[in-house]
């Protein structure tokens, strides 16, 4: 992986496993996207994750009818 995925990947991942960042994660991302870049990134991480539970919740239907491509995840 090259070097702006992994700080935007380590960054997103923790973010989503602890609900926040590190210093030292936090620093790197900012250093690499700038304040903004930041911002850009958790907000669309947010708004993934609101539209995969919208869609989890509502029970959204595959297109055309077709069949799951992996099994469900057990409720």
């Amino acid at each position: 992986m090259a070097g702006d995925e992994e700080i935007a990947y380590d960054f997103v991942t923790e973010l989503l496993a602890t609900k926040g960042v590190c210093d030292k994660t936090y620093e790197r991302a900012v250093a690499k996207y700038g304040e903004a870049g930041v911002v850009d990134i958790i907000g669309i991480v947010g708004y993934y994750s609101m539209i995969a539970m919208v869609m989890n919740v509502a029970r959204t239907a595959i297109p055309d009818g077709k069949p799951l491509p992996l099994a469900p995840f057990p409720r």
